[in-house]
């Protein structure tokens, strides 16, 4: 899904700490990737 429709659909939703989830869920693929 593309960020942006995401923010779209969230509308007024803290969608601030969903990019830190999303960032969280990306470290957590480098640590497995190495």
């Amino acid at each position: 899904m593309i960020l942006d429709e995401i923010l779209y659909r969230c509308g007024d939703f803290d969608w601030v700490s969903l990019l830190g989830k999303w960032e969280a869920i990306g470290y957590a693929h480098l640590l497995v990737l190495r």
